[in-house]
C-alpha cells in the first residue's frame, strides 16, 4: 500500500504530509510539521527584498535545492515560498510550557463545594433509581422512548 500525498490546512498555514490511505498514521517532514505548528513563516516582501541585498542564493527550507533571489522567491523544484522560523511563535511556546509548571492556588472552599454537589446530585436522582415506572414504559415500547419518558418525568418533578 502506497502513502498518499495530502495538502492540508493548520489556521491560515498550508502543508502537506503523505498519509497512510488504511487510517494507520501519517509521515510529515520536520519542515512541514514546523509549518503546522505555526513555527515557520512565509517572508514578507520587505525581508525577502532585504535578503536581496545581501544574499544570491539560498537554499530550500523544505527540498534543499538552491533558490535564486534574483529569479524569484519560491523554489523552483518543490514550489515553497521563502520561509523563516518565528520567533515569536516559538518564545510563546516557552512561556506557555513555563508557566505550565508553576503552581496555582488552591480553592480551600473547593472540597465542600464538591461534597454539597454530589449530594445535591444523591437527592436528585435518589427518586428516580428507585422508581420503577420507567421499566413499564420500556416493557411496552424501545429503550430510547422509556429513557426519554423517564427523563421528562425527572425534569418535571424537579420544578
Amino acid at each position: 500500500m502506497r502513502l498518499a500525498p495530502t495538502h492540508d490546512l493548520q489556521r491560515t498555514t498550508r502543508f502537506e504530509y503523505l498519509r497512510c490511505p488504511a487510517k494507520h498514521g501519517r509521515l510529515t517532514s520536520f519542515f512541514n510539521f514546523l509549518r503546522e505548528k505555526d513555527f515557520i513563516k512565509p517572508l514578507t516582501p520587505q525581508q525577502i527584498e532585504e535578503l536581496r541585498r545581501n544574499v544570491q542564493t539560498v537554499n530550500c527550507a523544505n527540498c534543499g535545492a538552491p533558490v535564486d533571489l534574483a529569479a524569484g522567491s519560491a523554489c523552483a523544484h518543490c514550489g515553497l515560498p521563502l520561509s523563516m522560523l518565528d520567533m515569536r511563535q516559538a518564545q510563546k511556546l516557552i512561556d506557555t510550557l513555563k508557566n505550565a509548571g508553576a503552581e496555582k492556588p488552591v480553592d480551600p472552599s473547593w472540597p465542600l463545594r464538591a461534597e454539597m454537589a454530589r449530594r445535591e446530585t444523591e437527592a436528585s436522582f435518589s427518586s428516580f433509581e428507585h422508581s420503577s415506572q420507567w421499566m413499564d414504559g420500556a416493557a411496552s415500547g424501545s429503550l430510547v422512548t422509556a429513557g426519554i419518558a423517564a427523563l421528562a418525568a425527572w425534569l418535571g418533578g424537579r420544578r
